[in-house]
C-alpha cells in the first residue's frame, strides 16, 4: 500500500492537491475558451444578408440567396434583367454545411426538398460550396 489507513494528510498535502485540482480547471477553462473564441470558426449569423454568384451547373448560372434572420430564405434568380425573388424555406447552417429546405407544393401534395451544401471556404464576403456536382461560388451583396 502506498498510503496506508492511518496515513494522515497533512495541512500542506491538502493544499497542494486543491491548488492542483483548481489550476487543472482553470487550464481547461483557458483552453475551451480560447477554442471558442478563435479557433470554431463563425456561427450561422454570418450568412444572414443577401449573397449572389454562380452556380455551375451547365455553363454557370446567376444566382443569389437572401438568408434572413428568422432562418428562412429567398432564392434570388436574375431572369432577362430583372431579378427574380421567390419565398423558398428555411436554412440552417452548422458545421461545415448549409441546409436548404425547400416546400414544394405539387399535384401529388405538399412535400419538402433538403439541399445539404459542403462549405469548402468561407471568407468574410465568399463562400465556396458544392452539392450533388453543383458548385457555386457566392459573394456578399450587401
Amino acid at each position: 500500500m502506498l498510503f496506508p489507513k492511518s496515513h494522515a494528510w497533512t495541512i500542506l498535502q491538502k493544499r497542494f492537491i486543491a491548488a492542483t485540482v483548481v489550476g487543472a480547471i482553470a487550464c481547461l477553462g483557458t483552453g475551451i475558451y480560447v477554442y471558442e473564441h478563435y479557433y470554431r470558426g463563425p456561427d450561422d449569423s454570418f450568412f444572414v444578408g443577401t449573397w449572389r454568384g454562380q452556380q455551375d451547373s451547365l455553363g454557370g448560372d446567376d444566382i443569389g440567396y437572401h438568408f434572413r434572420a428568422d432562418h428562412t430564405y429567398q432564392k434570388i434568380l436574375p431572369i432577362e434583367g430583372k431579378d427574380f425573388v421567390s419565398p423558398t424555406g428555411k436554412w440552417y447552417a452548422g458545421g461545415d454545411f448549409l441546409y436548404l429546405r425547400t416546400r414544394l407544393d405539387d399535384a401529388s401534395g405538399p412535400y419538402d426538398k433538403l439541399e445539404i451544401w459542403h462549405i469548402d471556404s468561407m471568407m468574410p464576403t465568399e463562400v465556396r460550396m458544392h452539392y450533388d456536382g453543383l458548385h457555386a461560388s457566392l459573394k456578399r451583396a450587401e
